[in-house]
């Protein structure tokens, strides 16, 4: 099925209304004071480390930025994939939110060694979908502003290619792509998943909100949905093709099935946001073999 022809509603969310809500619960109170304080304060922190490894200029055609966060084993495949397969490899680029020192310096390193521009995100002290949606803003305010490229997006750090694909060609004629999320009970709401989302450069960059909605009840991403996604042209918008990919016996979204999004491999929950019971390593690396060809990397697996 083409990315343009998927029906509406036919993407299942990797976690309900009610789940994200028990997880993210409404600051109110002193605790909205405190998340705005915490998030004003993350937003206008220097990097504490910043090493492009000369690729500025080509930062300023296209940014694909990747949010690391404690998972080098998962970076240092993807890091292969996008090489191999994304046409805009050369704006690619780690952002790393770990909480972990150690993990921190193992992607930091990686990076190094594999010549992959690296940014060390400022602490940051949100939590779940605030944490990793107010890094999102970080990068858009504090780095796409700067580089103004034609094209920029967002991709989670646990999300592959798995053959040729360009990012410019899914986006000709369009100001957004990526994958939908509905999940709300918003009449009409809709959202583009911030691990799989790309914008026309033109965009006021500045203004976008990454962050979740608590007000219109979504997932990280969802602040863009009064700002873009509720006021533009239907015409300026290509939703990504989605599909399951069966591994196991039973009909458990996080247990039993992978996603594929216009034949990028999704794994889902590498962070460890939610308790995985089956450990999924062997089903995953036996795909990403599949997809490596034959100077794939020799990486050890941590459970996922």
């Amino acid at each position: 099925m083409a990315a343009s022809d998927a029906p509406e509603g036919v993407d299942q969310p990797e976690i309900t209304v009610a789940q994200w809500e028990r997880l993210n619960k409404p600051p109110r109170g002193k605790a909205l004071l405190r998340y705005h304080w915490r998030a004003f304060r993350f937003l206008r922190t220097t990097a504490p480390i910043s090493e492009l490894q000369g690729q500025e200029h080509a930062l300023r055609d296209a940014i694909v930025a990747t949010v690391a966060f404690n998972r080098p084993d998962v970076i240092e495949w993807q890091i292969h994939l996008v090489r191999r397969y994304l046409a805009e490899k050369d704006g690619y680029i780690v952002f790393d939110n770990s909480n972990k020192a150690d993990k921190r310096e193992a992607i930091r390193d990686l990076c190094h060694r594999q010549r992959v521009p690296y940014v060390g995100l400022p602490r940051n002290r949100l939590f779940v979908s605030a944490s990793h949606g107010q890094a999102l803003n970080w990068i858009a305010r504090n780095f796409v502003a700067r580089f103004r490229p034609k094209i920029f997006g967002f991709i989670d750090h646990d999300i592959f290619p798995t053959g040729p694909c360009s990012i410019r060609d899914r986006m000709q004629g369009k100001a957004i792509y990526g994958r939908a999320r509905r999940d709300t009970p918003t009449p009409g709401g809709w959202f583009l998943w911030p691990g799989f989302c790309f914008f026309d450069g033109s965009l006021p960059v500045r203004r976008l909100d990454f962050g979740p909605s608590y007000r219109f009840h979504m997932d990280s991403g969802g602040g863009n949905w009064p700002v873009l996604y509720r006021s533009i042209d239907p015409a300026l918008v290509r939703f990504a093709g989605s599909e399951r990919l069966r591994f196991g016996a039973g009909d458990d979204e996080h247990e039993d099935f992978f996603t594929s999004i216009d034949g990028w491999l999704h794994v889902a929950n590498a962070s460890h946001w939610r308790q995985q019971k089956v450990d999924r390593r062997g089903q995953l690396v036996a795909l990403l073999r599949q997809a490596g060809g034959p100077d794939q990397p020799d990486v050890t697996f941590e459970p996922i």
